[in-house]
């Protein structure tokens, strides 16, 4: 918007649009009767915004209401500043008030005052948009952020009841537009985010050398894929199907938002199969005293993202370095849960054979080994895989007793007998063979980790 000086009622029409124009003392003497509705028909074909008086002049009704009509505000600096001025008027008659009716001061009171409006009302907007952007994605946020920075009162919805015109008001419909969006796609920074998330699960599930590949990935994302890691493991204590799903987004949904709030250690999110993981990340091991910190956030946690109605169980891992270790996590983030099947929250066991078996299971080799020993009943259709192999390693674990296997697999020891015949020929093993014996009560052992 600027302001620009009339010498001649006849320039009026040639005026760029969005200009304000003020009449020098004698044009304004001019612009009487027929010469002032003229005067505003040529101000509406030039665009122009208002047309200001600085003389004493006599407006008749019909030329107040042509100005209405053809949207350009017909301005006296004397009484435009009175109660229901608009804003321009207001402008313009505290800008004659400082300018003490000297045309050139007023011009430059006027413009100075349009320009600082404007440069204000930016400054606003750049304020509410750094609000927005800190506020989490959550609207009642926004819409305090976007209140604070532009003076009105921003409903939730983001509707306003009114506040300052002119630029401001322009400037706080830009912001509302952006702050629905804000709201409707969430924070500002959760695209990364989300890369780190579906990034996180591919080096969790992908194969050993395949994950290494993908460490530059995770550094130029800002995942700290090289420090000390202690994996969280959620899971919902129901059946499979779309119930289960719909729990684990909503456990997704509450995490991320969640761990955004948590201090101190990085924490990422993924949803790795059927649970949701919680990565608590720290630039170096601390200890015991770090795990038990760590199981205590992982409670807390629990808490939080735990759905009404819905039971979650967590299993928390020990702490390792690396993506190696990231992924020895996840092992032990699931044994935890598989080990002790009662409490809400589950530790991994920090000694003994699992621990062992638990580091040796973690390399690809070593999972392809037990694939290979276990095939022909890994391919056997429905739940007979995992009945079988558990009751191959009861059978093992009890040194060939099909009476003490039955007691812990609940059947009849006939029924464990005829079973493991049938394993031995799938398998084409001797269970008599030390060596075979061994092989595969830590492959059994190893497949149900």
């Amino acid at each position: 918007m600027s302001v620009r000086l009339i010498e001649s009622l006849g320039e009026v029409v040639r005026q760029p649009p969005g200009s304000v124009l003020v009449l020098t003392r004698a044009v304004s003497a001019q612009a009487v009767g027929y010469r002032l509705e003229v005067a505003l028909r040529d101000a509406a074909a030039a665009g122009a915004v208002a047309l200001v008086l600085t003389a004493p002049t006599t407006v008749s009704h019909s030329a107040w209401a042509l100005a209405e009509r053809v949207s350009v505000e017909l301005l006296d600096p004397r009484t435009s500043g009175a109660s229901g001025a608009s804003p321009l008027g207001a402008v313009v008659a505290t800008a004659f008030r400082e300018s003490h009716g000297d045309l050139a001061g007023l011009m430059v009171a006027v413009q100075s005052a349009l320009a600082g409006d404007a440069a204000d009302s930016l400054a606003r907007a750049a304020r509410a948009v750094e609000g927005i952007a800190g506020a989490g994605g959550v609207p009642e946020r926004i819409a305090e952020e976007v209140s604070a920075a532009m003076g009105v009162t921003v409903d939730p919805d983001f509707t306003t009841a009114g506040g300052p015109g002119g630029h401001r008001a322009d400037a706080t419909e830009i912001v509302l537009r952006l702050a629905a969006l804000a709201a409707a796609a969430g924070a500002v920074d959760e695209l990364p985010a989300r890369s780190r998330a579906h990034l996180l699960t591919e080096l969790l599930v992908a194969p050993e050398k395949q994950a290494q590949e993908l460490v530059p990935r995770a550094r130029a994302l800002g995942l700290p894929i090289d420090d000390w890691h202690v994996i969280l493991r959620f899971e919902p204590v129901m059946d499979e199907g779309p119930d289960r799903y719909a729990v684990l987004d909503t456990l997704a949904s509450r995490a991320t938002r969640a761990v955004r709030e948590l201090a101190g250690p990085s924490w990422n999110a993924a949803l790795a199969g059927d649970a949701l993981v919680v990565v608590r990340t720290v630039p170096r091991d601390q200890g015991s005293m770090g795990l038990r910190q760590a199981v205590r956030e992982a409670g807390a946690l629990l808490e939080r993202v735990r759905p009404a109605g819905t039971k979650v169980r967590c299993g928390v891992s020990t702490c390792h370095e690396g993506v190696l270790g990231l992924r020895t996590c996840a092992s032990e983030a699931r044994t935890a849960l598989r080990r002790d099947k009662t409490e809400p929250l589950a530790t991994y066991d920090l000694s003994g054979l699992d621990r062992m078996l638990e580091e040796w299971y973690s390399s690809d080799t070593a999972q392809q080994a037990v694939r290979d020993l276990l095939q022909p009943l890994l391919d056997l259709p429905g739940g007979q895989p995992k009945r079988l192999i558990t009751i191959l390693r009861a059978y093992l674990d009890h040194h060939g007793s099909p009476a003490k296997a039955a007691e812990e697999v609940n059947l009849h020891r006939n029924a464990v007998s005829r079973n493991i015949r049938r394993i031995e020929t799938l398998l084409k093993a001797d269970l008599n063979n030390p060596q075979q014996r061994l092989a595969l009560q830590l492959a059994c052992r190893a497949a149900q980790i």
